[in-house]
């Protein structure tokens, strides 16, 4: 079957805007990849079209999912019940002295704290929302149906479908009598009308039971007992409290190391996390600090080689540099040699004026070494005679800067024993906090179980005060629970069925078009047409069924098996039939020459039946034509027609036949299409397509046909189509819309890329929508007439 869609592409259309890959010459390259600027109506349309059934179905499903969640979820009946509160004529209770001294500041708020009662609806909603009331409501009704458990119905699913609430509106026709009267609105959700019913009938029982009077007497002792409870927990609170503080304070620690309990003061940090954090730092100190040193020392060392000299010495040197005395006598002697040199030029060594200045000279160099001597002994220096003369710029930047590396070297020497000592402090420190950490814990967790006793003992003064509080209030009930009609329903079922519809709808279209943009195959022949600069030179439209086996064959032993045809183009329908009519004219139009590979890029793109019918329609054009089967993996020409496989083209390149004579073999028959079968498949084909008796073979069809049409394996998959296709005068390359996928197509014509882009002649597009009855005729070219190599450059 040949299928897929879009017959013939439409040669006005706007042409979308092309980005070639560098990857490719875009002057030379057959492939062409292309990035679509926008996305059209109606691609989209096409696209839910094509996956019209996939949409469907995923419509039905969301839409069968969101009626059966409504059942199960949305589909709730509601129905309010009013509930009349009236103060009472109370007795009065007995006093609780006990119950004023407890410092309540510090424990949570609670209703009914002092035993007093009063008609305040948040009170009373307050109490009709406690679990002291709904837990046994809960209870009770799971008892009294036996369909329902408490993991599909839950107790907080139970009480998130009960509101309670004051009711604000005044009923009609209803005079409440007690001016202290409110009213109450008990609003109940469920999606099971049954379990409504039992739910008000119980919660009514639950509010009749309420206003019973039983074990006053009982309440109020146990109360007072519960108060003393409380009020020796909290004595005995505030005595471990002080003892922690005292602990504390005697060891001079907060919290000593991090354990987990009450009363830790708030931080989340202890004594021990937070000298671990500063032994930390003092170890990253020292280390930088050593790091410091290190450089400080190589710097030192170097100028000291330079220098030659002990810091003490340098010193000294610094200083002669800086003193002025010192400075001003050597400028003197600069002079006085300077006054010698131009006297040694005009007068004699032992003239009186040069003697005067040898005298003079000798003089200010003994001053300059007495200056030298006497910053040399403050600085302990025994011989200073060496050091004279460390004036230059040179000398004193050179010695700064090793007194500077001297002293920034003892600096950081000094730090890193004192950073040494912290560390050994912190750890006494830390070891110090581990042996605390125990008896500390133990306080903290003796005041953990003294706060949970209190917490209990709060719940259970809070239940008492909650039996006393029923005592204070009557209650009657406004409502008819056995009045089926009241009640509602939150969503109806046509709403429902529009919001499946709307929900349907869209994540069908949304899953279509995620589905389409994926998809990797090539759908219509303008997608094959942006992809590939070959021409499209022919469109074959779907065709369900052949009439395949009306062929009337005449087989021929030349000892060569051929079996002939006289020409019959089968088709079915007229459509699938002109397909190859246009497919041989534009082909001849092209520059159709003797032999014609036809391939594709991967199998089942149709390219058997291409040959075959495009073999056929040159047959009935009056042509004499040879059809052979070359693809010796997976023959399948003899299929097509029905005929036998044997004596074929394995045998004849393998030398088991020799090669026929075609004119004496054909000269006594007419039939024009004369079939060459491939014969026993192949493994390994590559060497029987390469031998000279395929070039042989070739050679000698060129001469007794006028076309031989050979089909061949997948290009993309067959090393040895490469081979055939190098050998024939040209090739017309199959894509099926629907099956072949655009990696594969890219993979086959890089293959044409390497030396034989001349032999591509176009490319035909198989499966396209047939077209409509009436548009056959007319049908565009895929382009003009050009020169074979002009149409594939």
């Amino acid at each position: 079957m040949i299928s897929n869609e879009n017959y013939y592409t439409n040669n006005d259309k706007k042409e979308e805007k092309l980005h070639y890959p560098s990857s490719f010459d875009s002057q030379n390259s057959l492939l062409q990849s292309i990035t679509v600027d926008k996305v059209t109506i109606g691609d989209l349309l096409s696209g839910i079209k094509r996956r019209w059934k996939t949409a469907t179905l995923v419509g039905l499903a969301v839409g069968a999912a969101f009626i059966g969640y409504y059942y199960q979820f949305l589909r709730n009946y509601q129905r309010t019940i009013y509930l009349q509160v009236a103060q009472a004529e109370l007795q009065k209770l007995p006093s609780m002295p006990l119950l004023s001294q407890v410092p309540l500041q510090a424990l949570p708020s609670m209703p009914l704290l002092s035993g007093e009662t009063t008609v305040d609806t948040s009170t009373l909603i307050q109490i009709l929302n406690s679990d002291l009331v709904l837990r046994p409501l809960y209870d009770k009704l799971l008892e009294s149906d036996p369909e329902l458990d408490s993991k599909s119905y839950t107790y907080k699913s139970f009480r998130e479908s009960i509101k309670i609430e004051p009711h604000q509106q005044q009923f009609s026709g209803l005079r409440l009598g007690n001016t202290n009267s409110k009213v109450i609105q008990i609003t109940f959700l469920t999606n099971d009308k049954r379990k409504l019913n039992s739910a008000l009938n119980l919660f009514a029982e639950k509010i009749i039971d309420f206003n019973e009077k039983e074990k006053q007497k009982q309440i109020f002792q146990n109360l007072r007992y519960v108060n003393q409870e409380i009020q020796r927990t909290l004595s005995q609170i505030d005595d471990l409290e002080d003892r922690l503080n005292q602990f504390r304070a005697a060891n001079q620690v907060l919290r000593p190391d991090s354990i987990g309990g009450i009363g830790t003061g708030g931080s989340s940090d202890s004594d021990a996390d937070l000298y671990r954090m500063q032994l930390a730092n003092l170890i990253t100190a020292r280390n930088e600090n050593i790091a410091k040193i290190e450089s400080v020392q190589q710097t030192f060392d170097s100028i000291n080689s330079q220098l030659q000299m002990t810091p003490a010495e340098a010193l000294v040197a610094s200083k002669l540099s800086t003193s002025g005395n010192y400075t001003s006598l050597l400028t003197n002697l600069v002079d006085v040699e300077k006054k010698i040199a131009e006297e040694l030029s005009r007068l004699q060594p032992n003239a009186p004026t040069a003697r005067s200045l040898d005298e003079e000279r000798r003089l200010v160099l003994e001053q300059i070494k007495q200056e030298a001597q006497q910053i040399a002994q403050r600085n302990q220096v025994s011989n200073p005679e060496g050091l004279i003369g460390y004036g230059s710029s040179v000398s004193e930047n050179l010695i700064g800067k090793y007194i500077e590396a001297k002293v920034e070297l003892e600096s950081l020497r000094r730090m890193d024993a004192e950073l040494a000592r912290q560390i050994a402090a912190t750890r006494e420190e830390l070891v110090r906090l581990t042996r605390l950490a125990n008896p500390y814990r133990k306080i903290e967790q003796r005041i953990a179980v003294a706060q949970q006793s209190l917490q209990l003992l709060l719940q259970t003064r809070q239940s008492l005060q909650l039996q006393i509080a029923q005592q204070g209030f009557t209650w009657r009930l406004l409502s008819d629970i056995d009045n089926t009609e009241q009640y509602e329903v939150r969503m109806r079922l046509s709403m429902a069925l529009a919001i499946a519809l709307i929900l349907g709808t869209a994540s069908g279209v949304v899953l279509a078009l995620i589905l389409d943009s994926m998809d990797s195959r090539f759908l219509k022949a303008e997608q094959v047409r942006q992809n590939t600069r070959l021409s499209i030179v022919g469109q074959v439209p779907l065709a369900s069924e052949f009439d395949q086996y009306s062929f009337t064959f005449t087989r021929l032993e030349t000892p060569l098996t051929l079996w002939g045809l006289q020409h019959h183009l089968a088709g079915a329908t007229p459509a699938f039939k002109e397909s190859f009519y246009f497919l041989l004219v534009h082909l001849e139009q092209l520059g159709l020459q003797r032999t014609l590979a036809v391939t594709s890029a991967q199998s089942g793109e149709g390219r058997t039946t291409i040959a075959a019918y495009l073999g056929l329609a040159a047959a009935a054009s009056g042509k004499r034509v040879l059809l052979v089967d070359a693809n010796l993996r997976q023959p399948g020409l003899h299929q097509v027609f029905g005929i036998a496989n044997s004596g074929g083209l394995t045998a004849l390149l393998a030398g088991a036949l020799p090669l026929p004579d075609w004119f004496s073999c054909l000269e006594t028959h007419s039939e024009k299409l004369w079939v060459l079968t491939a014969g026993q498949p192949q493994q390994e084909p590559m060497s029987l397509l390469s031998s000279p008796q395929w070039h042989s073979f070739l050679a000698s069809t060129q001469a007794a046909f006028d076309l031989v049409i050979i089909d061949t394996a997948p290009m993309a998959e067959c090393a040895e189509t490469n081979r055939l296709v190098a050998s024939v005068d040209q090739a017309l390359f199959v894509v099926r819309l629907g099956k072949t996928k655009r990696e594969m197509f890219a993979k086959a014509l890089k293959e044409y890329d390497l030396g034989l882009k001349d032999k591509a002649i176009g490319i035909v597009v198989n499966g396209v929508d047939a077209p409509k009855q009436g548009q056959i005729e007319g049908l565009p070219i895929p382009s003009s007439p050009v020169p074979q190599s002009a149409a594939v450059s």
